[in-house]
């Protein structure tokens, strides 16, 4: 069977250059992720509201801190549980020949193109339940552009791996850019530039 090429579409997308989705386990790295930091975030604010109330005598307003941060502990936990399946469901991406596309974002929507011919290098990073659910993060970066990197999350890591020394093995493929003199420049004899504008014999 012949090896799969990223670059004519993902196995299984239909049509090359069709956009594909994120691997599901990424809802699971993302709400963990997303747990830890409202975790330090609201004990560090309990923290914070328990103490001042002891050394400033806070009294009623320690209640009504109390209440706003039991709040944002109900927009964590919402936060945490319902937004990941929102924003993996509207996390696509195409890889055409030569350019790919990134589409994210659940209340504001984002697409981004990357050509291909700006493609300066690959990084693939995997964080610590990355690695647990077998999970990289693919990251390119461009030059000329407005943002010179963009992440691609939630890739499976030998999918990840694969894709990014596809890409790379295409940049080694592409032809640089001749600098041609013109004939009739100063400088030159017969097309043949000349060191301090003096021609050889």
């Amino acid at each position: 069977m012949p090896a799969t090429s990223f670059l004519e579409g993902t196995p299984g997308a239909g049509t090359p250059g069709a956009f594909s989705t994120l691997d599901p386990e990424v809802i699971d790295v993302w709400r963990l992720n997303g747990g830890i930091e409202w975790a330090v975030l609201l004990a560090m604010a309990f923290v914070i509201i328990t103490v001042g109330s002891i050394v400033l005598s806070l009294g009623l307003w320690f209640w009504v801190l109390l209440a706003a941060w039991v709040l944002v502990l109900i927009v964590a936990i919402v936060q945490t549980i319902w937004y990941p399946p929102l924003a993996y469901r509207h996390y696509t991406y195409r890889i055409a020949d030569q350019v790919i596309e990134v589409r994210r974002g659940v209340w504001f929507r984002e697409s981004r193109l990357i050509p291909l011919s700006r493609l300066q290098h690959i990084d693939l990073r995997q964080g610590l339940f990355e690695r647990s659910y077998g999970l990289a993060t693919l990251v390119f970066h461009t030059a000329g552009m407005h943002e010179s990197s963009t992440p691609l999350p939630g890739l499976a890591a030998d999918k990840a791996a694969a894709l990014r020394d596809q890409l790379i093995g295409q940049l080694h493929r592409r032809p640089l850019p001749v600098s041609v003199t013109p004939p009739d420049a100063p400088g030159t004899v017969n097309g043949d530039a000349t060191a301090n504008g003096d021609a050889t014999v």
